[in-house]
């Protein structure tokens, strides 16, 4: 078995995906290798390769990359703030209640140490970039703490259970290392065995199934084991995703042509003022142009019959037409995206709040859509989390895994009014005092209470 317990998973930016032949035989199809061309286009688009064909030379491309700009927008506004999270007690008694509150606290100690929202966020652009992120949940020995690392969705390729599309059976998982990486995971007699030149990169492939896993390093098998953990230790966050398929789709689909139309035409509109501030002279029934020079005070002579003038693009309107055709494509790319002009702080006229609401609920509305994809996510993940940390870690975790993410507000609010509101829920029955503060932003509600206890007792004023 490996020294460190299950093999790492490999970051971004790392070795990616090896070549096609270092796959197991049957493993690539020609649906995932598709998927893995798209990765690739939507990534370089996103980054700025945005123009189709070669440049021709001296000739001018200008990228306005809006499709960076409005994906970052909307992570934005899926995560304005860290997610919290509630862990659901077996019962509803008083000691199950006590031991979900302490369960509580554990998650959250560990999400924070582990810097989740961090990687939640980058991983939410990711896939909002090609339609699909991943991440890899596993129990790191040395620091005796669960380890979660983003997986590169192109190294990738899963099997689904007969007739059943979501549910994934067996993860095939494919990467490089140096055999320098690889000798520091292996037993001496494995290292020996695979003789590996320790500055030579070499395709790993791991296959993780509910009942086993298996190691093979340039082709040869290492490990072929028990699964340590009883579940595949990956968690995928799809956008969008697609019907019969536990891939998604990318957020840039219906931005792309957009997006290159108004580089082109913004880059004609360049032009055409570049040109204007530069004016061509334009001579007629003129045999040549020695002598002919345009600049302050020049004189020209000119043959009986000639004519020479200056030639204006602007004239006539001409640059409105393209400013108008610009506004339009900027208006397509607002309404494709589900992003309205107000997210970014510009409505264009004022707008009383009910107004505001309603104008940017398409974005709201797009928000929410992901935040149910990502509902399922953290309650895949939290579970391996606590499971990870009960079975290795020894933690009084008493069997707890279910839990409930708790969302920050997707549009800022007033706080004087939700005070309120909770106050009345709470003055009603219709809430109680721990939902009211959860609600409110509080991070630990029982802390809170029991602060709150404290202080009636001093006081002599009886709390609840």
């Amino acid at each position: 078995m490996l020294l460190s317990g299950p093999w790492p998973a490999r970051r971004y930016g790392d070795d990616a995906s090896p070549d096609p032949d270092a796959w197991p035989d049957g493993t690539l199809t020609t649906g995932d290798a598709d998927r893995f061309a798209r990765y690739a286009d939507l990534r370089a688009f996103y980054d700025g390769d945005q123009w189709l064909g070669r440049a021709q030379r001296h000739e001018t491309r200008l990228v306005f990359n809006y499709a960076r700009s409005l994906i970052r927008k909307t992570s934005s506004y899926v995560f304005p703030a860290p997610v919290r999270f509630s862990v659901t007690p077996d019962t509803d008694s008083a000691d199950a209640r006590d031991a979900a509150n302490r369960v509580e606290r554990l998650l959250a100690a560990t999400i924070s140490t582990l810097q989740l929202d961090q990687l939640d966020l980058a991983l939410a652009t990711d896939a909002a970039v090609i339609g699909d992120a991943a991440m890899k949940v596993t129990w790191d020995a040395a620091r005796r703490r669960p380890r979660v690392v983003a997986v590169d969705p192109a190294a990738l390729v899963v099997r689904h259970e007969a007739g059943d599309p979501w549910s994934i059976s067996t993860v095939y998982h494919a990467y490089g290392q140096t055999g320098r990486e690889i000798e520091r995971l292996v037993t001496q007699d494995q290292a020996s065995r695979l003789a590996l030149d320790a500055n030579r990169a070499y395709p790993v492939v791991e296959t993780w199934s509910e009942s086993r896993w298996r190691l093979a390093v340039a082709g040869q098998d290492v490990v072929d084991a028990p699964n340590p953990y009883g579940w595949i230790p990956y968690v995928l966050a799809t956008n969008d995703p697609l019907p019969g398929s536990v891939w998604g789709m990318s957020d840039l689909t219906d931005l792309i042509d957009t997006c290159r139309e108004l580089n082109r035409r913004m880059t004609v509109l360049s032009r055409v003022l570049e040109l204007s501030g530069a004016p061509i002279a334009v001579l007629e029934n003129v045999d040549g142009s020695e002598g002919i020079s345009v600049g302050p005070g020049a004189k020209w002579e000119l043959p009986e019959g000639a004519k020479a003038y200056l030639l204006d693009l602007l004239q006539g309107g001409g640059a409105d037409t393209h400013i108008a055709y610009i506004d339009l494509l900027y208006r397509a790319l607002h309404d494709l995206s589900e992003t309205p002009r107000t997210a970014f702080g510009d409505s264009g006229r004022d707008l009383s709040g009910a107004a505001l609401e309603v104008e940017i609920q398409p974005l709201v509305q797009k928000v929410n859509r992901k935040r149910r994809t990502w509902n399922a996510v953290y309650t895949q993940r939290n579970a391996m989390l606590l499971d990870l940390m009960e079975r290795f870690g020894g933690d009084a975790i008493d069997g707890l895994r279910q839990t409930t993410a708790i969302w920050p507000p997707v549009l800022p609010s007033d706080r004087d009014s939700a005070v309120r509101n909770a106050v009345a829920l709470v003055g009603t029955g219709i809430q109680s005092r721990r939902g009211a503060m959860a609600s409110l932003g509080e991070e630990d509600p029982d802390a809170e209470l029991a602060r709150l206890r404290e202080e009636g007792h001093a006081f002599r004023v009886a709390l609840p």
